[in-house]
């Protein structure tokens, strides 16, 4: 690994990285965040955290999200369908 990638990043690294607000970063680590929270690190009152957390966060989000798009597509297809009359 080199230097950088062992690097704890602060929120405006990770608003960088994201491409978002500082603001937006702050939400999702909060205590009821929409989605998924953010994994982070509390050290001396800061929020620090890792690349690898955050690489790994948004493969959840992004797994989690096509499963539920699937989940409500069947829902909604099952729905019309047993709805009609025979």
């Amino acid at each position: 690994m080199t230097q950088d990638a062992e690097r704890l990043w602060d929120v405006a690294d990770v608003a960088a990285y994201l491409q978002m607000p500082v603001a937006a970063i702050y939400k999702m680590t909060g205590r009821k965040p929409r989605g998924l929270r953010i994994p982070t690190i509390h050290l001396g009152g800061k929020l620090r955290f890792r690349r690898s957390d955050i690489d790994r966060w948004l493969d959840a989000l992004t797994v989690s999200n096509l499963e539920t798009l699937t989940k409500l597509k069947r829902s909604v297809h099952g729905d019309h369908s047993s709805s009609r009359a025979p």
